[in-house]
């Protein structure tokens, strides 16, 4: 037993086959397309598998009910609860999931809602560079005295100087106030409000490979965000997703709250 552990822990590949749970490799500094919303999440319930229907024939899924606990991109707050359907198998991550698991959910369009990796119940942080950047160390922002930085504020491990560079790659608006954020391998400039002030409406991150930062994604929020008013927020989501060529979503239910 000691032996597999250790081979696990040597060998990433090995250990992110034994755990279907564990976020899919990618090759660093190659681009990444905008989620519609990924967060970290509670399971609240879940159901027994079932067979559905798909493009690729009928699958196992299994439906869980989770409640947000720290949103990292997109229109959802903590407390809300979203209903995920994800894939029932050995080389899964459905048949590992129960009620009371911290796992880390993603929509890549608005529609079905997946738990993409399981987290340990002690704090942690989730790979990728959403959870990467929101757990960027030292929470309290700083302001810097760089004159091409008079409206953006520091998070993390990022100097005034990377921070300009990379503030000028990504090009807000010129009295625009921005947020840049780094912990190293990853970093971010965003600026604007959207979602009713839950994310970022602009936003460029970069990532640190082979010795030079790369823009892996640029992300802008629709217009109009969705609205954060219990009475008007169907109807404005409605109108966002129809506007933006989204497809409805067919299994989470957008609207949930806690």
């Amino acid at each position: 037993m000691r032996f597999l552990s250790l081979l696990l822990t040597s060998f990433p590949l090995l250990a992110a086959a034994a755990n279907p749970c564990a976020p899919a490799t990618r090759v660093p500094g190659t681009p990444i397309e905008a989620p519609h919303a990924v967060f970290e999440a509670y399971v609240v319930e879940v159901h027994a598998p079932q067979a559905s229907p798909s493009t690729f024939g009928v699958l196992r899924t299994r439906r869980a009910l989770v409640e947000v606990s720290r949103s990292f991109h997109g229109p959802y707050s903590p407390g809300q609860q979203v209903e995920t359907l994800t894939i029932d198998g050995v080389d899964a991550c459905g048949g590992a999931v129960e009620s009371g698991s911290h796992v880390l959910v993603a929509s890549e369009f608005g529609g079905a809602f997946e738990i993409v990796e399981l987290l340990p119940k002690a704090q942690v942080v989730p790979q990728g560079p959403f959870a990467a950047l929101a757990y960027a160390a030292g929470e309290e922002s700083r302001r810097s005295l760089r004159r091409s930085l008079k409206n953006a504020s520091l998070r993390g491990k990022i100097d005034a100087s990377l921070a300009s560079e990379l503030h000028a790659r990504a090009r807000p608006a010129r009295h625009e106030r921005c947020e840049i954020a780094g912990d190293g391998t990853y970093a971010q400039v965003s600026w604007g409000k959207a979602f009713g002030g839950n994310d970022a409406r602009s936003k460029v991150i970069f990532e640190r490979a082979n010795g030079t930062w790369i823009e892996i994604m640029r992300y802008e929020a629709p217009t109009p965000t969705p609205a954060r008013t219990r009475n008007k927020r169907s109807k404005s989501r409605a109108l966002w997703a129809e506007g933006s060529g989204f497809r409805r979503p067919d299994v989470a239910s957008a609207d949930s709250t806690s």
